[in-house]
């Protein structure tokens, strides 16, 4: 099954007394990469989270959003007293250095950031098992949005994905078509080179081979159609594949670019025949450009 990295997931959990709120914002990214933000004071509670996502989900860039509403009868402040010694310092120096009028006070003090928090240090242990299993239940229901969600994008972006290799089939069966021509084609061109330089080539057999291979090598797309038609079919064997398929997609289509260059490279040398097959090579590009694109998504 294909999976994007695209998605949202939400939980709310209760307790007595207690409410944690949980959201997971997903998006691609090349490794897993968790970013959780959590209220200090239950800063310890992260490593519930991390460890739950980072074995669910193999790739993408997880930033997950968590509130801890807990109501408590005794409550306990941690004031930083360096802090404010700090804040103290600085502000007696900023009025000697620029003359600037006015007092710390203690309302102001109050409003920097970081100065109090609640401490969790009295929590009894009945408390933090609490908040944790509460924690750890609504990362599992929000993981579980999270991943049913990627699932649909997946299936929408796999139904996209599925029309462009329609498309390229499409357009390699155009070029496949003018193959004959396109030797052809060449066959003449190499008998009309042969007979202007006719006396030279007699004379010189190492010229006459040399130009053979040269017409023969430009005259065979049939490797790189071969190929192409064999990436083609790997690619849509990925679908069924759930262990980081997006890697694998991405390299298949990078080797699916150089075929359809070097196809490109090798019609360029046509007249007429040469626009219908290399506009049919521009198409692929254009559709593997977009699917590369797309794979960016996929776990």
């Amino acid at each position: 099954m294909i999976y994007s990295m695209t998605g949202f997931g939400s939980s709310r959990v209760e307790g007595t007394n207690l409410t944690v709120l949980i959201e997971i914002k997903s998006v691609n990214h090349r490794y897993i990469d968790v970013h959780v933000k959590i209220p200090g004071e239950f800063q310890a509670f992260e490593n519930l989270i991390r460890p739950k996502l980072s074995s669910t989900f193999k790739r993408g860039r997880l930033d997950v959003f968590v509130k801890v509403d807990y109501k408590r009868e005794n409550i306990k402040l941690d004031v930083n007293h360096t802090l404010v010694r700090a804040y103290a310092e600085t502000m007696a120096e900023l009025k000697k250095s620029y003359a600037i009028q006015g007092d710390l006070t203690l309302e102001m003090v109050a409003k920097l950031p970081g100065l109090v928090t609640v401490s969790t240090s009295d929590l009894s242990k009945d408390e933090i098992d609490l908040i944790g299993k509460k924690i750890g239940e609504a990362t599992e229901v929000a993981a579980q949005q999270l991943r049913q969600m990627r699932i649909t994008e997946g299936e929408s972006l796999m139904a996209d994905i599925d029309r462009r290799i329609a498309a390229i089939a499409r357009h390699l069966e155009t070029i496949l078509g003018g193959a004959n021509g396109f030797i052809e084609h060449y066959r003449q061109q190499l008998i009309a080179r042969v007979t202007e330089l006719a006396p030279q080539l007699v004379a010189d057999s190492h010229r006459l081979e040399m130009e053979a291979l040269l017409y023969a090598e430009r005259s065979d797309i049939a490797e790189e159609t071969t190929r192409l038609r064999s990436h083609l079919d790997q690619f849509a064997g990925l679908k069924n594949i759930g262990d980081e398929a997006g890697k694998r997609m991405d390299f298949i289509l990078q080797e699916m670019n150089r075929e359809v260059t070097t196809i490109l490279s090798k019609t360029s040398g046509l007249n007429e025949l040469g626009v219908g097959l290399g506009q049919a090579a521009i198409e692929i590009k254009v559709e593997i450009e977009k699917l590369r694109e797309q794979v960016q998504n996929i776990e």
